[in-house]
């Protein structure tokens, strides 16, 4: 980059910046496990922004009522503790939790943080498939088949058909678990490959613990179609609620915005 580049990349920064003249405070409750979201966050290049994550412990084996009434109260003691950073936003990052909870109940836990604005991964990635026109998608998960079953159901109660899906079964256990982070654009790709696209306008890939945002302008290229990620799908809620402008997340969705 040349240094007339590089004054014009310092220069849009500098717009982001608050009025105060610091970034702009975004929490996010994540997964104890999760080692992604923060590094995605922060690659996406938003630098009115800084980044503050707390974890949650996520109930194993768990479904419905149990399963909601556990995580509201695994979130409460991060979601205090996120409460003494004065937030602008506070984002939910965990698609998982979040279409198990539904829309309202995800936010009303999110209340606990105090935050200014309060959002969520599983209303922010039906916000990004609509942007980019696809109701009907092929699903790329993690997760075991119960728990695409559950994402396929909130998906199919926001409009969104599911044509197709893949998981692979790693929320089976935290040992198993722990490989998601490490997932590699190769692998994405290969992944993708066994997934039936045909039908689809698009593709989705669930789970803010794999790293997607850099390997989708790649991976659109190789479907030929729209491909949206829960990492993507956060990023672009939460630039769009706090009137930011990545640079470096690229996409159709970015594209569409």
């Amino acid at each position: 980059m040349d240094d007339a580049a590089r004054d014009a990349v310092h220069h849009r920064g500098m717009q982001n910046i608050a009025p105060s003249g610091f970034p702009q405070r975004v929490g996010l409750l994540v997964p104890g496990s999760n080692t992604t979201v923060e590094a995605e966050m922060n690659r996406a290049g938003l630098p009115g922004l800084s980044f503050h994550a707390a974890r949650m412990t996520l109930p194993m084996g768990l479904a419905g009522e149990e399963l909601a009434a556990q995580l509201r109260e695994n979130a409460a003691p991060p979601l205090q503790h996120l409460s003494a950073c004065q937030l602008d936003a506070v984002m939910l990052g965990c698609t998982s939790a979040a279409m198990a909870l539904g829309a309202d109940r995800s936010l009303a836990m999110m209340q606990g943080a105090q935050a200014k604005g309060t959002l969520e991964v599983g209303t922010a990635i039906i916000a990004a498939l609509r942007a980019v026109g696809v109701a009907r998608i092929a699903l790329f998960t993690p997760y075991l088949p119960a728990t695409n079953a559950s994402v396929i159901a909130y998906l199919a109660a926001a409009g969104i058909e599911t044509l197709a899906s893949l998981g692979l079964g790693l929320n089976a256990s935290l040992e198993m678990f722990r490989g998601v982070s490490r997932t590699t654009p190769a692998a994405l790709e290969a992944h993708l490959d066994a997934l039936d696209t045909a039908g689809a306008d698009g593709v989705l890939i669930c789970c803010t613990d794999m790293p997607t945002v850099a390997a989708l302008p790649g991976l659109e290229a190789r479907v030929g179609k729209p491909v949206v990620s829960s990492n993507q799908a956060m990023i672009w809620a939460i630039a769009r609620h706090l009137g930011q402008q990545p640079e470096r997340a690229g996409g159709s969705l970015f594209a569409a915005a």
